[in-house]
């Protein structure tokens, strides 16, 4: 299995400048500023065994737009994945692991507008994992019916 992509953060060569002390350009980010962050590589079995011991529900990649709403400033992100526990989200701005936030997305194909309670599980640079801590069943029913036209991050 390959890696994939979890977002970018900044570059610790550089301190997210871009240049080096001389002024040329950061070889690591060439110059950006970012480097990417990617999950670590596991074996099809590996991945299997993995999937299957640690999630409840099945991921599935998506690109929805979201706002997270944490300490009194809503941060607007994109969900890149969802499953019925909780969704992936790129935020633009870090919201460490612990930080209860409030969740606010519509949910095709019947553009449901969820607003749930979530709490931040994990956070990678800009990637956030948000576990859903106040979900209702019938919002629980429209996140199955979308999910069941994506596709599954882990087969």
């Amino acid at each position: 299995m390959g890696s994939s992509l979890l977002g970018y953060t900044s570059c610790e060569d550089c301190r997210g400048s871009g240049k080096k002390e001389n002024g040329d350009p950061c070889p690591n980010c060439a110059g950006t500023g970012m480097v990417a962050v990617a999950e670590p590589r596991r074996s099809e079995d590996d991945e299997r065994k993995w999937a299957t011991e640690q999630r409840r529900f099945r991921r599935y990649l998506t690109n929805l737009p979201i706002t997270v709403a944490v300490r009194g400033l809503d941060i607007e992100g994109y969900c890149n994945q969802i499953a019925e526990g909780g969704l992936g989200a790129f935020l633009p701005e870090e919201v460490g692991a612990g930080s209860e936030v409030r969740l606010q997305f519509i949910v095709p194909p019947e553009s449901t507008q969820l607003r749930v309670q979530g709490v931040v599980r994990y956070q990678i640079g800009f990637q956030h994992g948000l576990e859903f801590t106040s979900l209702q069943e019938a919002e629980r029913a429209a996140i199955r019916r979308f999910c069941s036209e994506l596709p599954s991050v882990s087969a």
